[in-house]
């Protein structure tokens, strides 16, 4: 009975796998029908587009949660990034890495030799504000002008 039990649990955590990580049919023939259009006589690179648009989904809908991003944040980025590329996978997959990766670094960056405290809390305050939830693009700007700042200032 202990093994028909162990057997009955090890089926149902397959089949619950299985479909954790289906795609559904409208979203995968949408991806089929997007690199068949555009690449109608090249059928290995449609095969690594489509495998890798639907492992970029599958992963997308298992990344719930992202280390050192609040909840509301990363929740945030995965729907701008949903909206904005509704069918592109691996675009949204690779830009809400690099969002939650210049997330992190804004949050440690506080401190540079050379570089009063106050100058590096007024840009990321500035920049923040002009981009929110844009964290690449507000890492790129303090990035900058903490260099032009040190440059200024030999």
């Amino acid at each position: 009975m202990k093994k028909f039990m162990v057997g009955i649990c090890l089926v149902a955590l397959t089949l619950t796998s299985a479909v954790a990580q289906s795609v559904p049919s409208s979203v995968e023939q949408r991806i089929r029908q997007i690199y068949a259009e555009k690449y109608p006589d090249n059928f290995s690179m449609q095969k690594t587009l489509i495998e890798d648009q639907l492992e970029s989904y599958r992963f997308i809908q298992r990344w719930s949660t992202e280390s050192g991003v609040p909840q509301d944040v990363f929740n945030k980025i995965k729907a701008t990034y949903a909206q904005k590329y509704r069918d592109n996978y691996s675009m949204q997959k690779t830009l809400i890495a690099d969002q939650c990766e210049s997330y992190r670094f804004l949050q440690s960056y506080t401190s540079v030799p050379g570089v009063p405290h106050d100058v590096i809390n007024k840009l990321k305050r500035k920049y923040a504000g002009k981009y929110p939830y844009n964290f690449s693009m507000q890492k790129t700007l303090v990035e900058d002008q903490v260099k032009s700042y040190l440059e200024l200032h030999k």
